[in-house]
């Protein structure tokens, strides 16, 4: 069995991962200011959609483990 922990650190290196692979081809897609690379798109779609799944279920992990709701959590970042 999963404890919270071990499950909130692999959200956090799912999150992280999911960055790095959007990262990745939003380059692909616009490599510097003046192009874009229109073949790219595709994938940077696909990778911005699933770093939004991973950023979503570590939002809910989040809230769920501290009995607090999204908005909540987002005013946590609110100086």
């Amino acid at each position: 069995m999963t404890t919270t922990i071990e499950e909130g650190r692999r959200l956090v290196d799912a999150m992280r991962d999911a960055a790095r692979r959007h990262a990745s081809h939003w380059e692909a897609l616009v490599p510097d200011a003046s192009t874009v690379n229109a073949a790219a798109e595709e994938a940077e779609e696909t990778a911005y959609a699933e770093m939004a799944l991973a950023k979503r279920a570590l939002r809910d992990h989040i809230c769920a483990t501290y009995g607090i709701t999204p908005r909540e959590l987002s005013s946590l970042a609110i100086p």
